[in-house]
């Protein structure tokens, strides 16, 4: 194993050995993610630009009882325009899905040969696996489903049961209840895809050995979370922003927002809601053309998280080997 990649001693120079690997093989990793991120922009593009050309071309060029008529032919016209986008869409977001598990591998690779193997065969290992990665999924979207829900069955409950003040503060404590276990879980199951990705175990013992190995370093998983969203989630994501915002390229990227937005604003209550919003946020296509950008360059820092945590999957499991 390369000696600039040995055991680190603390948290910060995990963080750093990762970041030193993403830039290392920066132009490697990009390649990586250019489909995984941008197929999904392009179905992105390519289920709303057809359905704005349908409505505006076609839609609107037949009288409401027309439309009635023929709801079935329309719907299914609807369905076909939208069907390749969604495809693409659907298979660059599993690509990226994959990713989360495959970059781990392909940092191992890294750290103890200084070279990558090929993409496909490191993808090729979890599509393999790809009923037992599915069924993990499930089981990490369940906890966040069921604690994201909570708060909102117990509001429900206070309307019944209860009168309006004790519901809504119920639903406020609760609320906070559920992100504080929320946060903590999270933190407890943050290397189930390091596990996946380097133990052949059942999916509910990956979580069982997630929460085993994060027992005793709970706040350095902390404090390394953090410095990634500051950095990948915050810091770089805002330089591209204000970079683009300086430019002229910014009133391109923001058009089909404020184009879509033009169609919802016939909705009057949505057009009530934009109005209140106005004073905060005076042009919405363009912050939201911007928290595209922004999105776009923190899925593409994807692998820089996955080297940090498998420096760290290592570290604990390098430490646990040796109190045995």
């Amino acid at each position: 194993m390369s000696t600039v990649y040995s055991k680190p001693e603390n948290i910060f120079q995990i963080f750093f050995n990762g970041i030193l690997i993403y830039l290392k093989k920066f132009l490697t990793f990009s390649r990586a993610m250019f489909f995984p991120v941008f197929g999904q922009v392009a179905g992105i593009i390519l289920i709303l630009a057809p359905v704005y050309f349908y409505r505006q071309y076609f839609l609107l060029s037949i009288p409401v009882e027309k439309l009635q008529e023929n709801m079935i032919f329309i719907f299914l016209g609807l369905l076909l325009i939208v069907i390749p986008g969604f495809a693409i869409f659907l298979k660059a977001f599993w690509d990226y899905m994959v990713a989360m598990v495959s970059l781990n591998t392909i940092t191992a690779d890294i750290i103890e040969k200084n070279s990558i193997d090929n993409f496909k065969e490191h993808n090729e290992r979890i599509n393999s696996r790809s009923k037992d990665y599915i069924i993990l999924l499930l089981l990490l979207m369940g906890v966040w489903l069921v604690l994201i829900a909570a708060p909102f069955v117990v509001l429900v409950s206070g309307f019944v049961f209860l009168n309006k003040i004790f519901a809504t503060v119920l639903f406020s404590l609760s609320g906070l209840l559920s992100a504080i276990i929320l946060a903590i879980a999270s933190v407890f199951l943050c290397l189930s895809f390091q596990i996946f990705a380097f133990e052949k175990i059942n999916p509910v013992n990956i979580l069982k050995t997630s929460f085993n190995m994060i027992k005793n370093s709970f706040w350095e998983v902390i404090i390394l979370g953090i410095l990634l969203f500051i950095v990948t989630g915050s810091i770089i994501p805002y330089v591209f922003q204000v970079l683009i915002k300086s430019t002229s390229i910014l009133s391109y990227i923001a058009f089909p927002f404020e184009v879509y937005i033009n169609i919802l604003l016939e909705n009057p209550i949505i057009a009530s809601v934009q109005a209140e919003l106005g004073s905060f946020i005076p042009n919405l296509a363009e912050e939201l053309a911007l928290f595209g950008i922004g999105s776009i360059v923190t899925a593409f820092l994807l692998p820089m998280g996955s080297a940090c945590f498998t420096l760290l999957y290592f570290d604990i499991k390098k430490c646990k080997q040796s109190e045995v």
